[in-house]
């Protein structure tokens, strides 16, 4: 039997969903997580396994025409959005951010590799 993808069941956290008026509603939400394109990543700690958590991640995009991080986690059988906030400039690059891909669809792989 298939793994159950996460992608299907997504389930928009109260505070993402009450920055709807600055940013995107859940639907909008749902649809950059489904069939959007960006800048995925988590972060990481070179010197330190398991200091951040392997299954949150940060997806940067332009998304209904509104740039945008959205935080989420990817669970067994659903993502759950954290929350949705405004880009910082190059505050996702560097040694502390491994890049997964440019899809959500991508941090689910990266989740199920780990």
């Amino acid at each position: 039997m298939a793994e159950p993808d996460p992608l299907d069941r997504i389930v928009v956290s109260d505070t993402a969903r009450q920055k709807r008026k600055r940013y995107l509603d859940e639907a909008a939400i749902v649809d950059a997580l489904r069939s959007g394109e960006g800048y995925v990543c988590r972060k990481t700690s070179p010197n330190h396994d398991g200091l951040y958590e392997d299954d949150k991640f940060t997806m940067r995009g332009t998304f209904d025409g509104i740039d945008v991080d959205i935080v989420f986690v990817v669970e067994d059988d659903r993502v759950v959005v954290v929350t949705q906030m405004s880009q910082h400039a190059d505050s996702l690059r560097g040694r502390f951010h491994e890049r997964v891909g440019s899809t959500a669809a991508d941090a689910v792989a990266a989740v199920r590799e780990a």
